[in-house]
């Protein structure tokens, strides 16, 4: 385990890594390719971002390509990024000291997100700071002239979300939002298949995250308790509406192709009583056009089954966790014909197909896609393909899968949950929530 730096020692590596982004800027401005991104905002969050960008060195290329759904020409032309992490940031030391042990190497480190933007060495920014902040930090990168991924939700508030989603369309810098499941691979793959009418007329939706953990972390100063333990206060969190529900509340408006017409929800405190402000439990119906019914749940005090998309029609149902698809065929559906070939898959009583993304190409590479093709691993996990077209939008001018626009509607779905939640009425999405003006 790594030592555990005392303030004195810390400042000296802060001021060392000052001196040393002299060194980077002169590197990069002798051609060096590196595409230099400050994280802001080191918590849990920003650390697994930085643990995705540690590991994409040794990701094999020839899969990523198969996983990043490129055209011909594109795959002749691809090589790996060079994302370098250039500098770090945060106003709460201990997370700043745990994400640069992680890096294991001397970086810029700033307590005030205003000396990241003034670094020229900085090209990009990933925000990943509570939700509260998001408003001025983005619109002051965009500003700078700063490529920007912002974790959603853009904001608490519809009002500063349709600011930074506004300043994010006009910009004339990258603006991406971290909606990872819209790039995860296989439900990339599960998407267009279920377009092609596979269910036949969809039915119901369902949709649960399962998880047992307070969220609480421990705090030395209590002066620091809603700066370190900001999810559990309704002031800088929605709580599991905002942080957790509205991934998989974005990945039905995705799928069924439009946003609903109704939102309500429901949220108790049942296991964690310990002063925090939200729900460690909450339930959402959600009405979508053509009667079609969403039941949504999430919880911190059970694990069971995890967290799971489900979309059932009159001909099958496709089955969504993680990196694993899969088709439940109805009795009377008609052939698909390519079944026998298809990896099988159990869950309870029921027997599926296996969805797997880029199944053809890895045949075409002497692969079995059943034993490629599924699974989590690096080159398909939904952070690595979301930074790396975040990359080659910033490298190449490739259009980004989840913009402003989708980073607003899936903000405004969760904002009209915690709507709901707090007033005890559905909530609708009207058409001037959408508008930017």
């Amino acid at each position: 385990m790594a030592r555990e730096l005392n303030r004195r020692e810390f400042l000296k590596v802060a001021a060392l890594t000052s001196a040393l982004a002299s060194v980077g800027r002169r590197n990069c401005a002798q051609g060096d390719d590196a595409i230099n991104i400050a994280i802001i905002g080191t918590g849990e969050h920003g650390r697994t971002l930085l643990s995705y960008l540690l590991k994409l060195p040794n990701a094999d290329v020839e899969m990523l390509k198969l996983f990043l759904d490129l055209s011909p020409k594109e795959e002749a032309t691809f090589r790996l990024p060079n994302l370098r992490v250039a500098a770090l940031c945060d106003i709460y030391e201990p997370h700043l000291k745990r994400a640069l042990d992680m890096v294991g190497q001397l970086v810029v480190t700033y307590d005030d997100y205003r000396r990241v933007l003034d670094d020229k060495n900085i090209h990009a920014v990933l925000v990943a700071t509570p939700p509260n902040t998001h408003k001025q930090i983005v619109l002051e990168a965009l500003q700078a002239g700063k490529h920007v991924w912002c974790e959603p939700p853009l904001a608490l508030n519809l009002e500063d979300a349709k600011a930074i989603a506004k300043a994010g369309t006009q910009a004339k810098t990258v603006f991406q939002v971290g909606l990872q499941k819209r790039y995860n691979p296989t439900y990339v793959h599960s998407v267009k298949f279920m377009r092609t009418g596979v269910l036949g007329k969809v039915s119901l939706v369902h949709a649960q995250w399962h998880c047992k953990t307070s969220w609480r972390r421990p705090v030395r100063d209590e002066a620091l308790e809603r700066q370190v333990n900001w999810k559990l206060y309704r002031e800088t969190s929605g709580g599991l509406l905002t942080e957790v529900a509205l991934h998989q509340l974005d990945v039905a408006r995705w799928y069924l192709g439009a946003l609903p017409t109704s939102i309500m929800a429901w949220g108790s405190l049942v296991l964690w009583q310990d002063g925090r402000e939200v729900p460690d439990t909450v339930h959402c119906l959600l009405e979508f056009p053509g009667g079609v019914r969403m039941t949504y749940h999430a919880t911190l005090t059970n694990s069971f089954q995890a967290s799971c998309e489900i979309f059932a029609g009159e001909f099958g149902t496709i089955y969504l966790s993680g990196a694993t698809g899969v088709l439940f065929k109805e009795a009377d559906a008609p052939s698909l014909g390519w079944e026998v070939y298809a990896q099988r898959h159990h869950l309870g009583r029921d027997e599926g197909y296996m969805l797997v993304a880029s199944a053809t190409k890895l045949l075409e590479l002497g692969k079995e896609p059943g034993k490629e093709g599924i699974g989590e691993r690096l080159e398909n996990n939904e952070f690595v393909i979301a930074l790396l077209q975040f990359a080659m939008a910033l490298r190449e001018g490739k259009r980004v899968t989840a913009g402003a626009l989708q980073g607003l509607e899936a903000t405004v779905l969760a904002l009209k949950a915690v709507e709901a939640l707090a007033t005890g009425s559905p909530q609708t999405i009207k058409a001037s929530d959408l508008q930017l003006g």
